[in-house]
């Protein structure tokens, strides 16, 4: 590196040719110290709601394992029972075969009615966004009570059906699979539509237009190109649905019988009646385990653990 002498106002000094000479001991702690405090200050915006999440959400999941563990004892014999008692194997194939159910219903409502959304003009979309985002508003309590009125006996199902065949006898829709099942779909199925629109709305606008200008049918330009870009979005809202519909209770208590007893309803049987905390805990513990499992694959599936990371 060539070294040139130069002179300003009488000080005389040499130029290298680099961007500048590094700064001395003193002034690279100083500029450290800043860099620092800068990270710092960043991080303390965090702190509220890490402690916040430790004490509302860590805290509790250690002392569910703690009691699953050391009460009464310190043993595994609440784990064991539960995949040794018939009793709780049902309640767990209770939760199961409801949660894929719903899943399936509304993937099946769902993407119609997101497909009909997106192809829909902006002002009727924005209508059906704002009919959708209304279910929101209301609360799951109202919302799942109002399936009694609707699915009773006297209901307005069972009044359509007793005029239109005549018949006496009412068709049975509550407190069985049936309700529960209408009851989730209705709670999951704004999620579902959003998180399908939202794939569709990825999508190309080009692509399928396209398609059939090269010669592909509207039924094959959707089946081979459209269908396929939203997979990825018809998988994250079925994990989501299903994952969520695992812990479901209102629901089941409400619109459900004695043999649709999900996990979360013995949960609350056990410590809140029986006073079994150990069972109680053990169970519910392996909800957590599998909403933990859930979650982590549907952040992966959705892409959502590319946030965090940094060009």
């Amino acid at each position: 590196m060539n070294v040139a002498p130069v002179e300003f106002h009488g000080v005389k000094g040499h130029v290298s040719g680099g961007r500048g000479s590094p700064p001395s001991g003193q002034g690279a702690s100083k500029h450290a110290f800043r860099a620092l405090r800068g990270e710092l200050a960043a991080y303390v915006w965090l702190v509220p709601g890490i402690a916040m999440m430790i004490a509302l959400f860590i805290v509790p999941i250690i002392l569910i394992f703690r009691d699953a563990i050391y009460d009464p004892g310190p043993t595994l014999d609440n784990f064991r029972a539960l995949f040794n008692e018939p009793l709780y194997i049902r309640v767990f194939w209770n939760s199961v075969r409801s949660s894929l159910q719903t899943t399936i219903g509304c993937i099946l409502i769902g993407y119609p009615a997101a497909y009909a959304i997106f192809q829909a003009s902006p002002r009727r979309r924005r209508m059906a966004l704002g009919i959708l985002l209304f279910a929101f508003a209301v609360g799951t309590v109202p919302r799942t009570f109002s399936w009694l009125v609707i699915l009773g006996d006297q209901g307005l199902i069972n009044k359509s059906y007793f005029w239109l065949t005549g018949a006496t006898v009412p068709i049975q829709l509550l407190y069985n699979q049936i309700g529960v099942i209408v009851g989730m779909i209705h709670v999951m199925l704004p999620y579902m539509v959003l998180i399908l629109l939202g794939s569709m709305m990825r999508v190309g606008p080009r692509l399928v237009p396209a398609a059939r200008t090269l010669g592909a049918s509207p039924t094959r330009a959707f089946y081979r190109i459209f269908l396929p870009l939203t997979a990825p979005g018809v998988i994250a809202g079925g994990m989501l649905v299903f994952v969520y519909s695992l812990g479901f209770y209102l629901v089941p208590a409400v619109l459900g019988g004695a043999s649709q007893t999900t996990v979360v309803m013995q949960i609350e049987s056990l410590a809140m009646k029986s006073g079994i905390w150990g069972m109680g805990a053990a169970l519910s513990a392996v909800v957590i385990i599998v909403s933990m499992l859930g979650a982590s694959l549907y952040v992966r599936v959705t892409g959502l653990s590319d946030v965090t990371r940094r060009d």
